[in-house]
């Protein structure tokens, strides 16, 4: 006989699994920020969860979870921005949406460790899923940030449809432009779920 341990009703379970965050309209918080240099190019990199709603604190929630048996677990709730050349449009659509966010906030400019002031400010994400291949050929879906809004600009948006892979893809996981056609040459990399990449923040 196999008798139950103390504490199994209250312990959660950890399948190896963990619930994918749906595509949605979603209000996020800024978690930490920074700049760097990519290719020869200067580049945003944010570090976001979900402020709000039932998924409020998705990204820590998997990470600490898949932290319990994966010490090189990676943070997922993170948004990288081309910050020049064609990127420069939707880097400064970033920042104005934050700054439309949070009433009175307006980044300085110029200013020794002003990254810090983006911390813990709002803004709205519409969130689509995208399918991709793992290296074994699995398919899989990846839910990534399709586009970045104020908070109250989610109010006018609308859910991305799944992207689908096609029946013929040989596509393996790799940072694919993303899925909005408008976002296609603005620089903005989208990085599935498979992906294995050293994170900023974590």
């Amino acid at each position: 006989m196999i008798s139950k341990p103390k504490g199994y009703d209250e312990a959660p379970a950890y399948t190896g699994e963990f619930s994918q965050l749906p595509a949605g309209l979603y209000v996020c918080e800024i978690l930490g920020v920074k700049q760097e240099e990519y290719n020869g190019h200067s580049r945003f990199i944010m570090q976001f969860d979900i402020a709000e709603g039932e998924h409020k604190g998705f990204y820590q929630k998997q990470y600490s979870m898949e932290k319990q048996t994966n010490q090189n677990a990676k943070y997922k709730g993170v948004h990288r921005q081309n910050m020049e050349d064609q990127g420069l449009p939707f880097f400064k659509g970033l920042m104005t949406s934050v700054e439309r966010s949070n009433p009175g906030y307006h980044f300085p400019w110029g200013t020794q460790g002003n990254e810090n002031t983006l911390k813990g400010k709002k803004f709205g994400a519409v969130m689509g899923r995208e399918e991709f291949l793992t290296s074994d050929g699995q398919k899989r879906m990846a839910t990534k940030v399709v586009q970045i809004r104020s908070v109250d600009g989610l109010k006018d948006a609308r859910v991305p449809e799944d992207k689908l892979l096609d029946d013929n893809s040989v596509q393996e996981p790799q940072m694919t432009p993303a899925s909005d056609p408008a976002l296609a040459a603005d620089g903005f990399m989208n990085i599935p779920d498979g992906i294995d990449e050293e994170l900023p923040f974590m």
